[in-house]
């Protein structure tokens, strides 16, 4: 019978943060097997982890969606590497993640972890009212002093980033059919208090099966990049508050590098903490029970 763990990752306590579902060794389970457990366990992602395929990384994984599998695995990988290295499957330290074709390196201890990306794509100046009229807020909300303007930016995929004023990220209500129309797989509407160097962010991303998503790594790499080219971070560390409005409160603990006035690269590192554990009935025996 498989077994399963839930972690709670860049959580401010347990049952916060984003969940997440591991299956530790899944090396029996073909792709119609994990997609029936991801399917069962139902949270936005279910990591499966399986040996490397020679490539120099410490494992592999594949990562279903309760609907299809996702070819990133970028957003589950600091919860995945933290839980092996807290069952000792692998030791805490540098790791290298194979997902497809992607080689991800992550420093982790049995408690928490950091993911650090390289070479950004190039950023793109976003339309501010089609962002503002997908997440339902009026155009007075947007923040306009300095650099601020909406822009996608990441390291892939990129992220839609929203900065508006601080009391407007509660008030935020997505349509979701206004995002489809507008091709939005994602818009992160977020505050900045340059006096502590901390967004207060929502991130609706139905395009990822996540209608609101209360911690991801990925667009926290991102808000990086947007920072720096916003000229609202000159480099360094940041924090992003994500979850909050969901009753799930997390924290993500970022840091960017520029080179020559442009970022480079971005670390996100946080807490993982463990929910559950448990077992679930092999797919293959039963179906042929």
């Amino acid at each position: 019978m498989p077994a399963y763990e839930i972690v709670n990752m860049f959580a401010d306590h347990v049952y916060a943060g984003s969940a997440l579902g591991v299956v530790p060794r899944a090396g029996d389970l073909d792709t119609a097997g994990m997609q029936a457990l991801a399917r069962e366990i139902n949270h936005t992602e279910t990591a499966f982890v399986l040996p490397p395929t020679g490539t120099g990384a410490d494992y592999r994984v594949r990562v279903f969606t309760p609907e299809a599998e996702s070819p990133f695995g970028g957003h589950s990988s600091v919860g995945t590497a933290v839980t092996l290295a807290r069952l000792g499957l692998i030791p805490a330290g540098r790791v290298v993640q194979e997902c497809g074709p992607k080689l991800l390196p992550l420093d982790v201890s049995a408690e928490a972890g950091k993911i650090t990306a390289k070479d950004p794509l190039a950023s793109e100046k976003l339309d501010a009212g089609v962002l503002l009229g997908a997440v339902g807020l009026p155009a007075s909300v947007a923040f306009k002093a300095g650099g601020a303007f909406p822009a996608a930016c990441g390291f892939g995929p990129a992220f839609h980033f929203l900065p508006v004023r601080a009391d407007a990220v509660a008030a935020a209500k997505p349509d979701f059919d206004r995002m489809a129309a507008a091709d939005l797989a994602d818009v992160l509407v977020f505050s900045w208090d340059p006096a502590t160097r901390t967004a207060h962010g929502r991130l609706f991303a139905p395009g990822y099966g996540m209608p609101e998503d209360p911690a991801c790594s990925s667009a926290a790499l991102g808000l990086g990049v947007w920072l720096v080219e916003a000229g609202w971070l000159p480099e360094g560390d940041f924090t992003l508050r994500q979850g909050h409005e969901q009753g799930r409160p997390s924290t993500l603990y970022g840091s960017v590098q520029v080179a020559d006035g442009r970022p480079v690269s971005a670390s996100v590192s946080g807490a993982v903490l463990p929910a559950g554990t448990g077992e679930l009935a092999d797919p293959d025996r039963e179906k042929g029970s």
